[in-house]
């Protein structure tokens, strides 16, 4: 039992409070009296809290500066009074399931109680405020919303009250998840079996961590899973790249797929793969300086896609497919923290082949993720609902998609349509992506594309594996314009790898300023890194030629 008070009462006096109570694990909440003498006492239930694993169901809470609705009215005996909050103070006129309220009451002769129920419903036996005579009490409590939008004020009393009606903020009405999202090809639920066998061709993650203390540029961050289920980590100086070491760090583990990579609010490096049981598995670094890591935490739960991590203000929150196609996310609550529980974003009907992309904006997260039916679908993810739903595409699509951020948390996307060109649709100021795709040159690719904003010139880079086993790549011929170059073979004609994996595009910072590669593996699991060439000196016209190197390889499986 705490030592504070809920709640302070004297001698022969009607008092009350709203008190937020958590329950035990039976579910139950203890009340104490700890005066001397037996009192009588009402509990009423006004909310309650989903656990974060719960489907999410609740309004969210929108504070407002306190807004007078009700100034000195007199309610009847047994009469009812009526209030209209909507598009008062900041209460928007739509959207909203309920108010919070503090009602004020004088009453001059009589006991009684105020009940405050949704408009058109019959008051319940429960007590907003209290009153007795020629007392003043107050009272504050969320007040759901009727039909009509309005909320009701009933005196149960034989005498008339004077009311004062506040409000302090209201409650927005919950997201329901992106409605219309295609249902699975196949009546049955599309079940994606945990692997057996590894994949071995899946894409590198790649990220630059922040700089330790001291330092001037963070480190190059590198994840993939090998073909026998080792998933390899890698760290290189950004301006010597071919100094990159390799460590295996599955443990006594297997995994497949691409891995996330995603940084903690205090730097630490954390990394979730696809485990070979279904589950995704999180690790995290102890340290980051020097680089240690923690142990393996299965977040439980079978995931049909692969995963993805992005930052959502000081926290990391994750998202898949799991088997059903229902999108989900697994989000810390604090920075810091490990994860909880995957929570239902209310978004069904998906691809378990895609993993969804997360992509920080403004005012949250921008979701891109492939239906059941190869359709592109975007939301937006703000605090565990998401919101803003829109269709990109018409169906038949596959592959990952490709985002580039301009300033102002303007995206373009890039994908692979079902002709197996590379298309693009963009943005516009009020946030809205452009109703046409504009196709980008006439490649046939044999993959994903991945796309950069160049730091160097400005433009947006493309580069994507055809169907020559070669990689390509366009670009802007002017900053911002979608216009592109060209395709141009993006590997020198010297270099005769084969890459066996989409390539990773990726910027980064060295010692002599910003700039970006790409980056693929061979049949090997041998790493090519490629570079653009006096990037930042070329007419509009001409694609970069690249530079090449092989990395070192990772150590021998044992």
């Amino acid at each position: 039992m705490p030592n504070d008070t809920n709640l302070d009462y004297g001698q022969n006096l009607l008092v009350q409070n709203q008190v937020i109570g958590r329950v035990d694990e039976s579910g139950k909440i203890k009340m104490a009296n700890t005066g001397s003498k037996p009192i009588k006492a009402s509990l009423d239930v006004a909310g309650y809290f989903a656990k974060p694993e719960a489907a999410v169901k609740g309004s969210t809470v929108q504070p407002i500066t306190p807004t007078r609705l009700v100034n000195d009215v007199t309610v009847p005996a047994n009469g009812t009074y009526t209030i209209a909050p909507l598009g008062q103070g900041g209460v928007p006129a739509s959207g909203v399931s309920g108010v919070y309220l503090n009602v004020t009451n004088y009453h001059r002769t009589g006991n009684g109680v105020l009940r405050v129920h949704p408009s058109g419903t019959t008051a319940s036996e429960t007590h907003a405020v209290t009153f007795q005579q020629t007392w003043t009490y107050s009272g504050a409590l969320p007040a759901k919303l009727g039909a009509d939008g309005k909320i009701a004020i009933s005196n149960a009393s034989s005498s008339p009250v004077r009311i004062w009606v506040d409000q302090f903020a209201y409650f927005k009405t919950p997201a329901t998840g992106c409605t219309g999202a295609a249902p699975a090809a196949d009546p049955a639920p599309r079940v994606k079996v945990a692997a057996a066998v590894p994949e071995p061709h899946n894409p590198t993650t790649v990220f630059q961590a922040s700089a330790v203390a001291g330092g001037s540029t963070g480190v190059l961050q590198l994840a993939y899973t090998d073909g026998i289920g080792r998933l390899m980590h890698g760290s290189a100086d950004p301006s010597a790249l071919g100094s990159i070491q390799w460590t295996p760090i599955h443990g006594q583990e297997g995994y497949y797929g691409q891995p996330a990579l995603g940084e903690q609010a205090d730097g630490r490096l954390n990394v979730l793969a696809h485990n070979l049981d279904g589950d995704v598995w999180s690790r995290t670094q102890v340290t980051k300086d020097p680089a240690a890591w923690g142990d393996w935490v299965d977040v439980n739960g079978p995931m049909g896609s692969t995963v993805t991590v992005a930052r959502h203000d000081d926290t990391l929150v994750a998202f898949a497919a799991d088997a059903a196609g229902t999108l989900r996310a697994l989000p810390q609550y604090a920075a810091n923290d490990p994860y909880q529980n995957w929570i239902d974003l209310g978004v069904t009907g998906l691809s378990a082949d895609t993993a969804p992309l997360a992509v920080p904006v403004a005012n949250g997260l921008r979701l891109f993720f492939l239906d059941a039916s190869g359709t592109w679908r975007t939301a937006l993810y703000a605090r565990g609902t998401v919101s803003d739903c829109a269709t990109l595409s018409g169906p038949g699509h596959s592959g990952n998609a490709s985002v580039v951020t301009y300033p102002g948390s303007r995206l373009r996307i890039f994908v692979r349509n079902p002709d197996g060109h590379i298309v693009t649709k963009a943005q516009d100021a009020s946030g809205n992506f452009q109703a046409t795709w504009n196709q980008v040159g006439d490649l046939v690719a044999a993959g994903s594309p991945s796309a950069v904003l160049s730091p160097g010139s400005g433009k947006t880079e493309i580069v994507v594996r055809g169907t020559d086993d070669r990689i390509h790549s366009t670009g802007e011929t002017v900053q911002g314009s979608g216009q592109w170059r060209a395709w141009v073979d993006a590997q020198p004609d010297y270099d005769t790898s084969v890459p066996a994996t989409d390539p990773t595009a990726f910027t980064y910072s060295a010692t002599n300023g910003p700039t970006w590669s790409y980056l693929f593996r061979t049949v090997n699991q041998q790493t090519r890194l490629y570079w653009p060439e006096e990037e930042t000196a070329r007419l509009a016209s001409k694609s970069p030629e690249f530079g090449s190197r092989a990395l070192p390889k990772p150590p021998a499986a044992r």
